[in-house]
């Protein structure tokens, strides 16, 4: 890096996401599609912006509960200008936890940021209080595991040090849910930097490196949560190897390293992004380190303006978007002179993986992966969105009673909303009659629900499905994979547990009889089968390739569906809650249309 060129400094972010954003936000020839220059206070606001919906409520409550540690020091409230002295100050008074702390950047170590607490473990080698970061994230970051959760410590949020940590025999990291505890590794290494960290050898730490992640986790033993409150501090080793990579000198190709040594490897590989794309002595418009390569991030990424004129309109990794390769995946393949979906169509595979396959042992079945995106590639080159996997015969069941389900389901995942489709021609049911053809039925709350008012909904659509089904026992009830019949067996078991404030006998048998009628037909299945999707078995995908039936609504899909259905209970104005609510509906009985226009189009295709 040249003299005067600003110095580099990264947060808890860059090692976890791309690093053409690090590239980008650091080349002083790059700007903001605003014109402002690029800075890395941009990547970091960008990197805000990506958090999960309501995280910040979540971060709030969570800091709350910390804040009732006994000697805990709280900053939020703490004017910006203050907060760092106040560090300080907390961290040398020996405060057990310190909430919403900023610490000093380290440029000998190239990071910055803070974490949202700060825990007391030990002291440091020279005496002075040591601590370790703690991150909050809304999303889990343990699973259970039988076989090696040994590394995994769990503590009370008021009494959160791992001095104090219970050791689980369940509980282990998510190592496919690596940005957390990269992000965790940051502050750890930060705090090493300041000279902040507990000597490891500190009495109760073990020699263990250590550092706290608080997920949307509520661990369990059996029945019974770890803690009461059901949130808990999870104390991940970051020297305990877990996580799959690649590896040229393993006989495997891949080895299993620690969360730190992944760390490691990231952030100073961004460093050195960063630091050539920085150097002002290398002249305008020298090669950069990294080529973009499209990932899940760019739907929200304020650089892809910047990156997508760099990319082949045909390549892989935009072309390509269920079952996507990953960055490395893609990178090996353009190294070996293979960018584009006609590259990859016209490719002797055979020839192609002796040298392909020893290089990205990193995920498993690599060459089932390339296999599937070879197949993909040919097929988006061909035009063809469907294509099917046998010449075997569809058999699908009929009667003169068919019902398509498909429910929706709110932003915390209650059902609001049963929809069907009732294909009646012989009027079995008495609601049939008079009715020129298949009509939709809807079982639906356009108001806030809770435990009570959501199974009182469910009641409603079991019995009248429960009686559809004693009416005409050889029905059939289609729905489109298995999220309907889920939430009919949570139901079911709600109803049926004493004690439950919605435990009803009545409700319980007639779920249990409807369950067990064995009426029901999941089309995805039959779907997966027969067929292979370009862009995936997705309802709306195969709906369109298949019978070409289109929705009404120019954006449907689930997660849109949530937010009409959040205006629809909430908005102030009610012609917008109202307009929501009939988005909503007119959306769902789209969709139970669509399953019965895919059967129809299944069963008139020709036999073989």
């Amino acid at each position: 890096m040249s003299a005067g060129t600003r110095p580099v400094l990264l947060d808890s972010w860059a090692a976890r996401s791309c690093p053409v954003k690090t590239q980008n936000a650091f080349d002083p020839a790059i700007h903001l599609p605003s014109g402002r220059p690029a800075t890395d206070d941009a990547h970091a606001a960008e990197s805000e912006a990506e958090l999960f919906t309501g995280s910040q409520a979540f971060a709030d409550d969570v800091c709350t509960r910390l804040a009732s540690a006994i000697g805990a020091v709280d900053l939020r409230a703490t004017g910006d200008s203050e907060r760092s002295a106040a560090t300080v100050g907390a961290i040398g008074d020996g405060a057990p936890v310190v909430i919403a702390p900023v610490l000093p950047a380290s440029e000998r170590g190239h990071r910055t940021g803070s974490p949202e607490a700060l825990v007391q473990a030990g002291r440091t080698p020279d005496g002075r209080p040591g601590y370790l970061p703690v991150i909050i994230t809304p999303h889990a970051v343990l699973e259970r595991h039988h076989t090696h959760a040994e590394f995994t410590w769990l503590s009370a949020l008021d009494d959160p040090s791992p001095l104090a940590a219970t050791l689980s025999s369940e509980q282990t990291f998510r190592s496919g849910r690596q940005g957390p505890l990269l992000q965790a590794a940051h502050f750890w290494r930060l705090l090493e930097d300041l000279d902040l960290i507990p000597d490891p050898d500190s009495p109760g730490l073990a020699g263990r490196r250590l550092t706290g992640l608080i997920g949307g986790d509520r661990p369990r033993t059996d029945d019974a949560p770890l803690v009461a409150d059901g949130l808990v501090v999870s104390w991940l080793d970051l020297d305990h190897r877990f996580i799959r990579t690649f590896s040229r000198t393993a006989a495997s190709g891949w080895r299993r390293r620690s969360v730190l040594d992944r760390y490691d490897h990231e952030h100073a590989f961004r460093v050195a992004v960063a630091s050539h794309a920085a150097d002002s002595s290398a002249g305008p418009g020298h090669e950069p380190m990294v080529s973009p390569i499209v990932v899940r991030e760019c739907e929200s990424c304020q650089w892809w303006s910047v990156c997508e004129p760099r990319l082949d309109a045909d390549d892989l990794s935009v072309r390509i978007s269920k079952a996507p390769l990953d960055i490395r995946e893609i990178a090996t393949l353009r190294r070996m002179g293979i960018s584009t979906v006609d590259d990859l169509a016209a490719a002797d595979l055979e020839a192609l993986l002796p040298e392909y396959l020893p290089q990205v042992q990193h995920r498993p079945e690599p060459e089932r992966r390339i296999r599937l995106a070879a197949r993909r590639a040919r097929l988006i080159r061909d035009g063809v969105a469907l294509e099917r996997n046998d010449d075997d015969p569809i058999d699908l069941p009929s009667s003169r009673l068919e019902i398509d389900l498909d429910i929706e389901t709110s932003p915390d995942d209650r059902v609001y909303l049963w929809g069907l489709w009732v294909d009646d021609p012989d009027a079995v049911l008495a609601s049939s009659a008079g009715r020129p053809g298949p009509y939709y039925l809807a079982f639906s709350s356009f108001d806030q629900l809770d435990d009570v008012t959501e199974a009182t909904l469910a009641a409603e659509a079991v019995e009248w499905l429960d009686d559809a089904v004693r009416a005409c026992p050889d029905c059939l009830i289609v729905h489109y994979s298995d999220y309907e019949l889920v939430h009919l067996r949570r139901f079911a078991r709600n109803f049926a547990r004493p004690g439950s404030p919605v435990h009803s006998g009545d409700i319980a048998a007639r779920a249990g009889h409807l369950l067990g009628s064995g009426q029901f037909l999941d089309l995805f299945t039959v779907m997966r089968r027969h067929f292979f999707g370009t862009a995936g078995l997705g309802l709306k995908v195969v709906a369109q390739a298949g019978p070409g039936f289109s929705w009404r609504d120019p954006e449907p899909g689930g997660l849109n569906s949530q937010t009409w259905w959040s205006r629809a209970v909430g908005d102030p104005d009610p012609a917008i809650r109202r307009d929501s609510a009939e988005r909503v509906l007119r959306y769902n009985e789209d969709d139970v249309r669509a399953t019965h226009e895919l059967r129809a189009w299944l069963r008139g295709l020709p036999s073989s």
